[in-house]
């Protein structure tokens, strides 16, 4: 019996090593299906060469693998002896093996599985497709790691493909305008995290950004000068191809449109107005309250097409054509969300038409614009998506209803037959730290049948009145790869903790690609100081975060009209520091273990932390260029401050084992509640955990924070 159950044992202690190494090595994002790792390595070494045997002579294929060996190259410094990989380089005996069946397109739906098998002499890289042998580079990537001996891959066997067919960010151009550059490298990372559909917003009440040869007035008078020419668009759409990722467009109608009115006033639904691109609602001359703006977002007339005039249809017709054109994508985006219908009752004609159609209400009367839109759109080959607004019972099928606001209504377009993009709970404008998104509640658990068989996938999105191209990327990156993960791997991978930890590797490896996440909010730091020295700063800044949830937003609409018109600076403490501190990662990670064990090692490098967090007031107030450092981050600076000493002194107590008393917990208490106020639209992300080492409790993260 002894003998049977050996090897029966020996299998379970490779596997449980097999699992310890996996967990130990991998720092991998997004997870892949299926990855062992065992003890070995693949050195890599400047013989380190690449072969790719395939029957297709696929650019993007090449293009990708020889952008996988300059970074490569660029990371490890080995100055490798191969300089580039031709369809000539083809030898079984490479380092890297790559064996790809066919090329292909960016395709929704298509077969983007991959598989690496890492072996101490060679790697082999294996996909049906060239999208499947993209995502796979990707991997191989992230797979290099570094210790006393080199760079070297361990010995691991993976088996990969998506969770979801669509997995998505939208990019907001319209409100702020966001350069070619900067959308390119939202690309790249979008890229590494197999990420492949771009979402760009392109007209909005702010701006109409992108060429029309057909009408040019909408760039001329609807963009102020900043938008995409046909032919950036074209090199963009060449650029995103080149690395899997699929740009669908959107133009926002029937409301969001003062882009376009702007150029072609006919179009308007208020016949006679003017329009001069800026945001839907302006405060005049005084700040308004928040009850001012909700009852305005309700009840003000908003810039609005015609639906009732054959010449919009007309207008659409040939603007949608040439659009249908320029974009291979086999999807076009036309918004229809946030149209409040009163721009259609206050106009006479419009009612009229309403009731000589038996149109019941402005609802109804959406659904109409919609379905004349979908007609035109077919017309041109192309899918109608737009926002949940636009779902109705007669709706045509193929119709993809992304859902943004209400979670229900991903399983009412399911039920009707719909494809459905879920965007709920992945708006990334909110300011929710990454793990709020990774826990999306809609893609946490598996979904019901009815439901997994129509949805896609999803997006992260970006609205960009927060945002411009100074702290784009410090705004969406890295939080977005935490939602690609749940958008890519199996629903089993959810330990946030660990998600936290690779976050922090892939944010660097972002960086090395060229992202400016990390510089830019080193930027507007130095902005905040007047260009000088930011070490005591960036002390304090790592561990704020902007206020949650739509409060930072109604803090700008109720500020004085200087300080809320749409090209007002975004340089304020808050629009500068990251949304999701990664210092507040670490030091959560440090009291959870000390709280659970006590040791020097965990012991040492809290006191570092608060000791840093307690001195940074008076570093502050000694700094050269101090003046230029206004009153709200002193008031952080002098909380923080507060917190720190009271971090050391109930550190303190823990190391010398003394019981704290329910009096001076109270006390300690009351002085972390006063530090958690906000200044500038900003707060302090670690009072939670200082308060656990006054009170030896760790409280659970919110799951989720209030909206306003």
């Amino acid at each position: 019996m002894i003998k049977k159950l050996l090897p029966i044992v020996l299998l379970m202690l490779l596997a449980a090593t097999a699992n310890a190494q996996t967990q130990q090595v991998t720092t991998l994002m997004p997870m892949p299906k299926s990855i062992t790792v065992v003890d070995g390595k693949f050195a890599l070494t400047p013989s380190f060469t690449i072969a790719v045997k395939t029957d297709a002579a696929d650019a993007t294929l090449y293009f990708g693998v020889n952008r996988a060996l300059q970074t490569l190259n660029r990371r490890t410094q080995l100055f490798f002896k191969q300089q580039r990989i031709t369809a000539s380089d083809k030898a079984d005996s490479a380092s890297l093996l790559i064996t790809v069946r066919a090329n292909a397109g960016v395709v929704i739906g298509q077969d983007e599985s991959y598989s690496i098998t890492v072996s101490a002499k060679q790697i082999k890289l294996e996909a049906p497709n060239t999208t499947g042998a993209l995502h796979g580079l990707e991997t191989f990537l992230q797979l290099v790691q570094y210790d006393d001996t080199g760079y070297y891959l361990p010995i691991a066997k993976i088996n990969d493909s998506p969770r979801f067919v669509w997995r998505g960010l939208m990019i907001d151009v319209a409100r702020h305008f966001i350069p070619l550059d900067v959308i390119e490298r939202n690309i790249d990372a979008m890229a590494a995290v197999k990420m492949n559909v771009l979402h760009l917003h392109l007209s909005d009440d702010e701006g109409f950004r992108i060429e029309s040869k057909v009408f040019p007035e909408l760039q001329k008078k609807g963009s102020f000068g900043e938008y995409f020419t046909q032919s950036e668009i074209k090199d963009l759409i060449a650029y995103a191809k080149k690395r899997g990722v699929m740009i669908v467009p959107e133009f926002d109608m029937p409301g969001h449109t003062t882009g376009f009115l702007a150029g072609y006033p006919s179009l308007s639904a208020t016949p006679g107005k003017t329009y001069m691109p800026g945001p839907r609602f302006s405060p005049g001359d005084k700040p308004m309250g928040l009850m001012d703006i909700m009852k305005m977002l309700s009840t003000a007339p908003t810039p609005t097409f015609d639906p009732s005039k054959e010449s919009t249809y007309l207008f659409l017709n040939k603007f949608l054509g040439e659009m249908s054109a320029l974009f291979p994508s086999p999807y076009i985006h036309i918004g229809a969300d946030e149209n409040n219908g009163v721009a259609w009752k206050n106009n006479p004609a419009i009612v009229a038409f309403m009731k000589d159609k038996k149109i019941a209400d402005t609802h109804a009367l959406q659904a109409y614009f919609v379905s004349r839109v979908q007609k035109i759109l077919t017309k041109h080959h192309k899918h109608t998506t737009g926002w949940e607004e636009l779902l109705s019972k007669d709706l045509p099928k193929d119709v993809a209803v992304q859902v943004w606001q209400d979670g229900t209504k991903a399983r009412s377009a399911a039920g009707l037959g719909h494809p459905v993009i879920i965007s709920n709970g992945f708006y990334l404008d909110l300011f929710m730290p990454a793990y709020i998104h990774y826990q999306n509640y809609l893609f946490a658990n598996k979904l019901e049948y009815a439901l997994a068989a129509k949805v896609l996938g999803g997006e992260a999105a970006q609205w960009a009145e927060a945002m411009d191209k100074n702290n784009a990327e410090t705004r969406m990156w890295p939080r977005t790869a935490a939602i690609a993960e749940r958008l890519w791997s199996p629903v089993e991978v959810n330990d946030v903790d660990d998600m936290y930890r690779r976050l922090a590797v892939l944010s660097r490896q972002l960086d090395d690609i060229g992202l400016q996440h990390i510089s830019e909010y080193e930027k507007g730091l130095r902005r905040l100081n007047d260009g000088g020295d930011i070490i005591a700063l960036k002390t304090l800044a790592d561990v704020l975060s902007p206020v949650k949830g739509y409060k930072k937003l109604f803090a700008k609409m109720t500020k004085t009209p200087s300080a809320s018109y749409q090209t007002a600076p975004l340089a304020t403490l808050s629009d500068v520091i990251m949304v999701d501190s990664e210092v507040k990662r670490k030091f959560r990670a440090l009291v959870k273990s000390y709280l659970q064990s006590p040791d020097h090692h965990s012991y040492e490098a809290i006191n570092a932390m608060l000791m840093q967090w307690a001195n940074q007031y008076a570093d502050l107030q000694s700094m050269p260029g101090k003046a230029q450092l206004n009153a709200d981050i002193m008031r952080h600076a002098k909380n923080m401050s507060d917190a720190g000493f009271v971090g050391l002194e109930a550190l303190k107590k823990w190391r010398e084992k003394e019981q704290p008393s329910a009096d001076w917990i109270k006390q300690q208490m009351a002085k972390l509640q006063r530090t958690k106020q906000v200044y500038g639209e900003a707060e302090i992300a670690v009072i939670p955990e200082i308060e656990a080492l006054v009170n030896q409790k760790l409280a659970p993260e919110p799951t989720s924070y209030p909206m306003f």
